[in-house]
């Protein structure tokens, strides 16, 4: 097959091969490759040609993301693989393709299975992890932190926060013990902030109160007691 370029927007650069578009990378990438024009390629030098431009694009768009905010590891390779398979789509959209345009051969070489992405994106999240720029712990600390200062969550609602951002389970279950909350002086501090105008003498407006603590992880008994507790002032 013979490999040929055509400039896009910015510094885009697509890969045709034999005239049918393949990829879309950037121009500092392209060049770094040394390929000229009108190289020719066997169909096992395209898959490792489009491996490498999938793996450039995805530690870019890792080191993106982590400049935004500080990820956990599954979080950003689940981002990361659906990051590109929504670009991979947009860059075929942007060149006017569709899947009923590739031959069989370009279209095999172009997706790589599951298995393979996943692949890739692991040894990125083991790079980054090596630089310290990925780490769990820190992540789940610094999220931790911030639930409870803004949130005032509970040891069973941290617990769930955690898992569901893909904190491992032994990581998850250290920070939370970490910090040992307080669940009467939680329920208090809400009470008296985020729910200070409700009306718990009214019936309605307690059941109202008690459910929303509840979504928070605390406890039908804990959120009674502190309700109940007599008032500091």
């Amino acid at each position: 097959m013979t490999i040929t370029t055509k400039s896009g927007r910015g510094e885009k650069v697509h890969i045709l091969a034999d005239g049918e578009y393949c990829a879309t990378t950037n121009q500092t990438f392209w060049y770094s490759k040394g390929l000229p024009e009108g190289t020719e390629v066997s169909g096992e030098e395209l898959e490792e040609l489009l491996r490498k431009v999938s793996g450039n694009r995805l530690y870019e768009k890792a080191l993106d993301l982590l400049s935004g905010r500080d990820y956990c590891r599954k979080e950003l390779s689940d981002k990361l693989i659906r990051k590109v398979r929504e670009k991979d789509r947009a860059a075929a959209r942007d060149f006017g393709v569709t899947d009923a345009s590739f031959s069989t051969e370009v279209l095999n070489a172009q997706k790589a299975d599951a298995a393979d992405l996943q692949e890739q994106v692991d040894a990125i999240c083991d790079r980054l992890e090596e630089a310290g720029l990925l780490d769990d712990e820190r992540y789940a600390r610094t999220y931790a932190a911030e639930l409870i200062r803004n949130k005032h969550v509970s040891s069973r609602g941290l617990m769930t926060a955690l898992l569901q951002k893909g904190v491992p389970r032994e990581t998850a279950s250290l920070v939370v013990e970490e910090a040992d909350i307080d669940p009467l002086s939680s329920v208090r501090t809400l009470l008296q902030t985020k729910y200070r105008t409700r009306d718990l003498s009214d019936e309605k407006q307690r059941r109202r109160t008690i459910a929303a603590l509840q979504r928070l992880g605390y406890s039908y008994g804990d959120i009674v007691s502190a309700m109940d507790a007599p008032s500091d002032d």
